[in-house]
């Protein structure tokens, strides 16, 4: 028996939730330029022989893409690895106590996404040269900041195929066949070494070509998936928001409509995300379109953007609102479902529009504050937020909300 209660300051979980995203919401509009200006000065110490031999827009785009790197191998694929694929395992281990417990937790987040950057990016690079240590962080010609910035680029977004396979594992096919078979924490081994491989096709497969400008002889040597990275883009948030679905608040629907046992659950819910992530950009590109949204940007980056918007309603809900309304509330399946679903869509549909409008304005998005850090944009933007609210739940256990205290 646990020597600890939980104790939650608000007794409603939905008033637990407004006030956990206020605080998420200001949290990241502290946090990121104090991580911009970290990155800012750490790579023009390191790069700053090569920075000094190119314009000033590349050297906005070399930081730029050093603050994602940093932020996507230190954060987000961390806490993929941690919390969905290890069940966050030995969480506790030195304090059941929050903020001790989550700090600790964050940190080998932080050593984790370090290794993992050494191991996939920095073997590649040892043959690779826009992987080179030596060019991603200390550039000495122009010419190798360029190619600094293209492998930068292209590591970056393993985080996004590491999200579109390793998530999608977990997510619709419940870890199988390792799930119940293999012991914590050899299970999340297994799962981690089998979804590497795949996670590993896919980037090659889909995000070399889209990032990288791969020629010989004059000829170039790739097709860009989907006809552009815009485009690839809008396909890969669709996608994620169509296979988390299941997974994130609609109870395993509708995989569980065709099949109760896996991998056949899991096969069904690939079969729903993957024509679902081609068929809806072209649904909403003659919609979209005509709104003029982000004025000279591609329809298809706005189409992203008010996707991912979805995929942050949809997540959000999950973890800072419990899924609102539970069981208890409305115990009628369907619903409790469809009412779910036209909140991710309609209040996810809503905050994606005034994200477009408000982003330029807010640290983590597009307002340097005249240039001092660099900014994440319409994309990333919402995932330095939605990191916040991530890691507050399944890190910190919603402190200081929610807090365990000695049990009298």
């Amino acid at each position: 028996m646990s020597q600890y209660l939980v104790k939650r300051q608000f007794p409603s979980i939905f008033t637990t939730g407004v006030v956990a995203t206020t605080i998420c919401f200001v949290v990241a509009l502290i946090y990121w330029p104090i991580w911009g200006l970290i990155v800012k000065s750490v790579g023009m110490t390191l790069a700053g022989e090569g920075l000094k031999l190119v314009d000033a827009k590349v050297v906005t785009k070399y930081l730029s893409v050093l603050a994602e790197g940093t932020f996507f191998w230190l954060v987000i694929n961390p806490w993929i690895w941690q919390t969905l694929i290890f069940g966050n395992y030995n969480k506790y281990a030195v304090s059941e106590l929050q903020p001790t417990a989550g700090v600790r937790y964050t940190l080998i987040g932080f050593l984790s996404g370090i290794i993992g950057f050494l191991i996939l990016v920095g073997f590649i690079g040892i043959w690779w040269k826009p992987f080179s240590m030596g060019i991603l962080f200390m550039p000495s010609t122009a010419a190798e900041v360029q190619m600094s910035i293209e492998g930068w680029e292209v590591g970056n977004f393993y985080c996004l195929a590491v999200i579109m396979v390793q998530i999608v594992y977990v997510a619709c096919f419940h870890k199988w066949p390792f799930a119940g078979k293999v012991p914590a924490p050899l299970d999340g081994v297994a799962v981690m070494m089998t979804s590497t491989v795949f996670t590993l096709i896919v980037w090659i497969a889909m995000f070399f070509p889209s990032l990288m400008n791969l020629s010989l002889d004059g000829h170039v040597v790739v097709v860009k998936p989907f006809g552009s990275w815009t485009g690839f883009l809008a396909f890969a948030q669709a996608f994620i928001f169509f296979f988390l679905l299941p997974a994130e608040g609609l109870e395993h629907y509708p995989m569980k409509l065709f099949a109760k046992k896996q991998p056949y659950m899991g096969l069904v819910g690939l079969a729903i995300a993957l024509p679902m992530g081609i068929i809806t950009p072209m649904i909403l590109r003659p919609i979209v379109g005509p709104l003029n949204l982000l004025p000279g940007a591609p329809v298809d980056l706005v189409i992203a953007s008010l996707e991912l918007s979805v995929v942050f309603t949809l997540l959000l809900w999950h973890h800072m609102f419990d899924d609102y309304p539970t069981a208890q509330m409305v115990p009628d399946l369907k619903t409790r479902l469809f009412t779910r679903l036209a909140i991710w869509i309609g209040l996810g549909s809503v905050l994606g529009v005034v994200w477009l409008k408000t982003f330029p304005l807010l640290t983590f998005g597009g307002n340097s504050l005249g240039g001092m850090f660099p900014v994440m944009g319409p994309l990333a933007g919402q995932f330095a937020f939605m990191m916040v609210y991530l890691l507050m739940n399944t890190f910190f256990d919603k402190w200081p909300l929610v807090k365990k205290v000695p049990a009298e």
